[in-house]
C-alpha cells in the first residue's frame, strides 16, 4: 500500500505536463496563440523533463507568443510547487486562474489545501468554482477527491464542523447514488463525526471505510479511538494492534510531498495502545 500511494503522489506531480488537453483549433491558424498552442502540444515539448531548463524555456516561448495562453502559466508553475517555492508558484498559477478561472481554480484550490494547508484560500477558490460550475467542481489533481470533500475539510479545519458535515453529507449522498464514493470520503467524515462526539456515526463511517480499503492502518486506528470512547477496551486494543501491524507492513496513507489531513503515524498508534488500561 505504501509503495502504491507513493507512486500515486509522484504521478500527481508528473501529470501536469501532459494532463491538460487543449483544443488548439479554437485559435485561428497562423496566429501567435495558435503557434503557442501547437508548441505546447508538440512531441518535442512533451518529451522534455518537467522542471528542466529546456522545459521552462518552452513555456517562456509560448508566453512570448501568446501571453494569454493559460496552460503555459499553469505548467510553468508546477516545478516551483514541487520544489517548495510556493511564492513563485502562486504568482504564476494566479495568471492561469485570472485568464481561465473555471479551468484552473480547482487545481489552485487543491494545491493550496494539500501543499500549503491554506484552508481559507482553498475554500475561497473552491467556493468560487462551485458557483461557476453549478456545484459540480470536479476532482482533485490526483483523482482521489471530489473537490466538495476538500471544501468540507477546509470548513472543518477552520472551525466549522457543522458546515463541513453538511457538505460531506451532500457530496457523499450524491456520489453513493452514482456508486463513485471517493477513496477516503468515509474516513474523513468519520473523523469529523468522532471529533464532534458522534461515536455511532463515526463507527458507521469507519466501517464503511473498511469496505472501501480492506487493510488500512488509518481506519483501524480511528476505529480504536471510537471503541475507546465507548469504553470497549478489548475492541479498542484489537483495532490498535491491527493498526500497528498494518502500519509496519506499509498499509497506511502516505504522500512523499506533503502532510495529509487525518494521517496516522506509528507514534499515534503506540500512544493509543499505551493509554489503554
Amino acid at each position: 500500500m505504501r509503495s502504491l500511494l507513493a507512486a500515486a503522489a509522484g504521478l500527481l506531480l508528473s501529470l501536469p505536463d501532459h494532463a491538460q488537453d487543449v483544443n488548439c483549433t479554437i485559435y485561428p491558424a497562423g496566429t501567435s496563440c495558435r503557434l503557442a498552442c501547437d508548441l505546447y502540444q508538440s512531441p518535442a515539448r512533451e518529451a522534455t523533463a518537467q522542471g528542466s531548463a529546456r522545459s521552462q524555456q518552452y513555456f517562456d516561448e509560448m508566453l512570448a507568443l501568446c501571453p494569454t495562453f493559460a496552460p503555459a502559466w499553469r505548467e510553468k508553475a508546477v516545478p516551483y510547487l514541487k520544489r517548495g517555492e510556493f511564492g513563485t508558484w502562486k504568482r504564476l498559477i494566479d495568471h492561469a486562474v485570472q485568464l481561465q478561472p473555471a479551468q484552473h481554480l480547482g487545481y489552485r484550490g487543491w494545491c493550496r489545501f494539500e501543499f500549503l494547508h491554506d484552508y481559507a484560500g482553498a475554500q475561497a477558490d473552491l467556493t468560487r468554482l462551485m458557483a461557476l460550475t453549478r456545484s459540480n467542481p470536479g476532482f482533485s489533481a490526483n483523482g482521489d477527491y471530489d473537490l466538495r470533500i476538500v471544501l468540507a475539510l477546509c470548513k472543518r479545519e477552520q472551525g466549522d464542523p457543522t458546515g463541513a458535515l453538511a457538505v460531506f453529507d451532500q457530496c457523499i449522498a450524491a456520489n453513493e447514488a452514482q456508486q463513485r464514493v471517493g477513496l477516503y470520503d468515509y474516513l474523513h467524515r468519520g473523523v469529523t463525526r468522532l471529533r464532534q462526539g458522534d461515536n455511532a456515526g463515526a463507527l458507521l463511517d469507519l466501517q464503511r471505510q473498511q469496505q472501501q480499503i480492506k487493510r488500512l492502518a488509518d481506519t483501524e486506528y480511528y476505529l480504536g479511538l471510537v471503541y475507546q470512547k465507548q469504553k470497549k477496551t478489548a475492541l479498542a486494543r484489537q483495532r490498535f494492534v491491527l493498526a500497528k501491524t498494518l502500519f509496519q507492513q506499509g498499509h497506511y496513507r502516505h504522500n512523499d510531498y506533503c502532510e495529509t489531513l487525518d494521517k496516522v503515524y506509528l507514534v499515534d498508534i503506540q500512544t493509543a495502545l499505551s493509554s489503554l488500561k
